[in-house]
């Protein structure tokens, strides 16, 4: 396994369990009235698209850095485009508890996004 995948999918993993326990901490001893059964759905979304993405990008920089950019913008397109399709139709669906979701979805869209910006940028500096 390449080893900048190995590091992301670590990095994505322990972001994973520390938002899932903090999730689980804050819904089970705080607010246990909000708590939704989408949210650990929604963390697991996160998670795999995120890995997705970032090892197909990991690939493109590896083969050809010449079309990253393009790549990058058009994954980064695609992935907000299926972010939002996923939030809005969730609060279609669910208007009593739209608030809590999307203040939650856009919570882990921050902390993921950050940590996969902070990755690509790593690599794109060791590549130039």
């Amino acid at each position: 396994m390449n080893p900048l995948i190995k590091r992301f999918l670590i990095r994505t993993t322990m972001l994973f369990l520390f938002l899932g326990f903090a999730g689980y901490l804050i819904y089970s001893q705080i607010i246990p009235q909000h708590y939704q059964v989408a949210l650990p759905i929604t963390l697991i979304f996160f998670f795999l698209l995120t890995n997705l993405i970032h090892a197909y990008l990991l690939k493109v920089a590896e083969k050809d850095m010449s079309k990253f950019t393009t790549r990058f913008m058009g994954m980064s397109f695609i992935k907000m485009f299926v972010y939002v399709i996923f939030g809005v139709a969730f609060a279609l669906l669910n208007r009593e508890t739209a608030k809590i979701f999307l203040a939650n979805f856009l919570f882990m869209y921050i902390c993921f996004s950050v940590l996969e910006v902070y990755e690509i940028t790593r690599v794109v500096r060791g590549k130039n």
